[in-house]
């Protein structure tokens, strides 16, 4: 009788701190009803400040060295005009309508045609809310940004699937998504995806195997130019934050990807205090990649060439 009183009594007690439990849970992954649609700030654990790639100022006006002093021979009045070194040197300068493209290695161009993919991919969440694909390229966000800018040691997370009995909740009143613990029970992604007028804004928290975690903010525009911000933090087993932020303006993509204009900004930051920046302004050119030659389309007398009537 006395150790049924006593487990009676622990039963009581798990069944009283439930409530407490859920709460918790509720606080540290804000949904729909407590989330807000504001451009989110950095997650609470972020002290290090990345310092801004300032432009690289511009050079002072070449200045040509004086001309060599001419050995004593004799007379200078023998000398021909023509023979005197007075040549005078001008500087060269570009014309203003001239502009500068950054040439990329094909490794860092295949890194941001991942980049890029998948940021696209949070437009068209909204659409295939249950596809593990679109998820998982939201959660290597961090991953990819981690190798873009050479950072060594990211934490690799364990791959998003999707369970066969998980289903997400859809707000009708807002046209959002959230999920709840949706996932395999190696990963678990809690969250939200809501458009708001032109834009798109995703909270979304990733728990994997042995507490590491990827949580990924970002508000982009639902249309047209990709433009907004991301941010992407990650943390390992030991409890160590990676944060990755950036900013997209006005990019467009090519077929295969890579931007064919806008401008790009990524900022990182590891464990150690470690920071990168990458600016990139498209159109860009990738280093030893051979352009396709372009074959002439027109007949000889200047006309289009078609081909139904060859």
């Amino acid at each position: 009788m006395r150790n049924f009183f006593i487990i009676s009594l622990l039963i009581m007690g798990l069944i009283n701190s439930a409530p407490s439990v859920i709460a918790q849970e509720a606080v540290d992954y804000p949904l729909l009803s407590q989330g807000s649609i504001e451009p989110p700030p950095p997650p609470p654990g972020y002290a290090v400040t990345l310092p801004p790639l300032e432009p690289v100022a511009k050079t002072s006006e070449f200045v040509p060295p004086s001309p060599p002093v001419q050995p004593d021979s004799g007379d200078a009045s023998e000398v021909p005009e023509s023979g005197r070194f007075s040549q005078s040197f001008q500087p060269a300068s570009l014309p203003d309508s001239a502009v500068s493209v950054q040439i990329i290695s094909s490794e860092l161009a295949e890194q941001v045609m991942r980049l890029v993919r998948s940021l696209k991919t949070m437009r068209t969440l909204l659409d295939k809310p249950e596809s593990a694909v679109e998820i998982r390229r939201i959660q290597l966000t961090s991953s990819i940004c981690a190798r873009l800018l050479d950072l060594k040691g990211f934490p690799e997370p364990t791959i998003f699937m999707a369970g066969a009995g998980d289903k997400v909740l859809r707000d009708r009143s807002f046209g959002a998504v959230e999920y709840r613990y949706y996932g395999d029970f190696d990963n678990r992604v809690n969250g939200w995806v809501k458009p708001v007028e032109t834009a798109v804004y995703i909270d979304l928290v990733f728990d994997g195997r042995s507490r590491r975690r990827t949580h990924v903010r970002a508000h982009i525009t639902r249309s047209g130019s990709l433009t907004g911000a991301f941010y992407a933090y990650s943390w390992d087993a030991r409890g160590n934050p990676w944060k990755m932020q950036g900013s997209m303006e006005g990019i467009f993509v090519h077929d295969d990807g890579l931007p064919a204009g806008g401008v790009l900004k990524v900022y990182g930051s590891d464990p150690s205090g470690k920071s990168m920046g990458l600016i990139l302004n498209f159109p860009v050119k990738i280093h030893a990649q051979v352009e396709p030659h372009k074959k002439d389309t027109r007949h000889r007398e200047g006309q289009r060439v078609s081909i139904e009537n060859r």
